[in-house]
């Protein structure tokens, strides 16, 4: 009778392992290296949806490393640039000192298949900033779209 109570239970556990789960989504990324020393008060990036032909979900991010950055402050923006040139802010982030390990990070809900942007600007007097990093943008996908 153990015997057979403890099949049954190696059975059920065995069928019940092959019930594996499927990923609803899957996540498409574009992303950029980006290695510069900050010499002037602003840069900026373009953060172009141009991959998401069919207006997927889509989410804006970028994480740097910011060395030399002792008593500044680097104010990062995300903006929504229209068609008419009009820039809308995203999300605004305000980073204070140096960051290492890729912690000055944001990630923000964008619009897809429209235009982005980037834009770092420190406070004036602020000398020489170093920042590397990414930015990019992730895409969720259905796993059982085409293309």
């Amino acid at each position: 009778m153990k015997k057979l109570i403890v099949l049954t239970l190696v059975c059920f556990g065995l069928i019940s392992g092959f019930n594996v789960q499927s990923a609803d989504a899957k996540i498409t990324t574009e992303s950029e290296k980006v290695s510069f020393t900050m010499t002037e008060e602003t840069k900026g990036f373009s953060m172009a949806d141009y991959n998401n032909w069919h207006y997927h979900p889509t989410e804006l991010w970028y994480k740097f490393t910011i060395f030399d950055a002792e008593g500044c402050t680097l104010k990062m923006t995300i903006y929504r640039i229209t068609l008419g040139g009009w820039e809308f802010p995203r999300s605004v982030k305000e980073f204070t000192g140096n960051h290492f390990d890729f912690s000055a990070t944001d990630r923000v809900e964008g619009d897809p298949y429209k235009n982005h942007s980037l834009v770092i600007e420190k406070n004036p007097g602020c000398g020489d900033v170093k920042i590397k990093g990414k930015y990019g943008i992730d895409h969720d996908e259905p796993d059982d779209y085409p293309f």
